[in-house]
């Protein structure tokens, strides 16, 4: 009996000696996260053109992204995001008449970083922002327009595996065309986008 014991013991040991191993040699969390995300702008609002002596007014649209971020720290991820929108406008005269409507393409391009700051392991928030450019691409005038942007906004992620996230997040865009005064030609409108992000 005392040998079936001992036995039994050594076996527990030997068995339990590589499962120790194993757990305590877990792989770590990744550093580089990759994000796609679909959304929607809210009222851009509109802006004075000199260029073409218009106003640009622009109408709330779908758009789509992608990011690179790489975590920093603990809590600090910090990358470039990229989006497109296929935005209505309507192009407007000096007396607020219909010039013309159609469909501008808007794409922006940001170094932005995400600081995480409260919940558990698996859900938790966040606070985001960025600065870069905002691209208008107008297609009866033929032209590409790239303003200054910034961005602020916060969000919420859901981890369900170490490698995959899920997240929802509000943002704040302001935006400056180019005009002597950019105060006086600003816009300002808030995004909504939902996404996955992959860990490697």
């Amino acid at each position: 009996m005392k040998a079936v014991t001992l036995l039994t013991a050594l076996a527990f040991v030997l068995v339990a000696e590589p499962a120790a191993a194993q757990f305590s040699a877990a792989r770590p969390a990744p550093k580089t996260w990759i994000t796609g995300w679909v959304g929607g702008h809210i009222s851009p609002g509109r802006v004075f053109d000199p260029g073409s002596n218009s106003v640009w007014d622009f109408g709330s649209s779908f758009a789509g992204g992608v990011g690179v971020h790489r975590q920093v720290g603990s809590a600090l991820s910090i990358g470039v995001d990229a989006s497109f929108a296929p935005s209505p406008y309507h192009r407007l005269g000096g007396e607020n008449d219909l010039i013309e409507k159609g469909t501008a393409r808007v794409v922006t391009a940001m170094a932005t970083g995400r600081l995480r700051y409260g919940g558990a392991d698996a859900f938790g928030m966040y606070l985001t922002g960025g600065v870069g450019t905002m691209v208008f691409g107008m297609p009866s005038l033929d032209r590409w327009d790239p303003d200054l942007a910034l961005l602020t906004g916060a969000g919420l992620e859901y981890r369900p595996s170490r490698r995959n996230a899920l997240f929802v997040e509000w943002g704040r865009y302001w935006t400056f065309h180019q005009r002597e005064g950019v105060e006086d030609n600003s816009s300002k409108f808030s995004q909504i986008r939902a996404g996955m992000r992959i860990g490697f």
